[in-house]
């Protein structure tokens, strides 16, 4: 009697959507996150030396 019955089961958007550990997720968020403090302090820094009217 098993036999007959079928289970529909349905994939959601996010069961097909790829997993990724969260050491991986860390990882690229600091890297991410680094990168954009040396961009800020980069910009900060020619504001304060190419601008001086600005400040």
């Amino acid at each position: 009697m098993n036999n007959n019955i079928q289970t529909q089961k349905s994939i959601s958007t996010w069961d097909m959507m790829v997993h990724a550990p969260i050491k991986k997720v860390v990882k690229f968020g600091l890297i991410c996150t680094g990168i954009g403090v040396v961009i800020g302090i980069g910009l900060g820094a020619f504001i304060v030396l190419e601008m001086p009217g600005v400040l």
